[in-house]
């Protein structure tokens, strides 16, 4: 993730296990369940991306458009789950970026075209 200290699979991974219990990528407690966060650093990263993405959520069912069902602004599960029948985070991702110059959980200066950062910077 930009900014972060998280990999996308690892977001990807805990928003399944906490907002889609019932999905085929959801793991119980087997032998491909992925572990719990390694340290405070990543546990605190991910409660972060979480609390920054329900902020998002307007900004993207509004970019998404009618891909994404209405939703309640506070309803992250529900939104989670829309967003995942869109494809995994990484295509996601790329789509936001390349489509939209937004990411998931902000609008960061490298997305914004040249012209813009250089006013930005000034």
């Amino acid at each position: 993730m930009p900014y972060r200290a998280l990999q996308v699979e690892c977001l990807e991974a805990w928003m399944d296990q906490l907002h889609d219990p019932a999905s085929p990528r959801h793991c119980e407690a087997g032998e491909d369940a992925r572990p719990p966060p390694a340290s405070e650093v990543e546990r605190g990263c991910l409660l972060r991306a979480a609390k920054r993405l329900l902020q998002r959520i307007p900004v993207l069912c509004g970019l998404l458009g009618q891909r994404m069902p209405v939703l309640a602004h506070e309803d992250i599960g529900g939104f989670w789950r829309a967003l995942r029948n869109l494809g995994r985070l990484v295509q996601i991702l790329v789509h936001l970026a390349g489509n939209f110059n937004h990411s998931l959980l902000g609008n960061y200066r490298s997305l914004q075209p040249n012209w813009q950062r250089e006013e930005a910077s000034g």
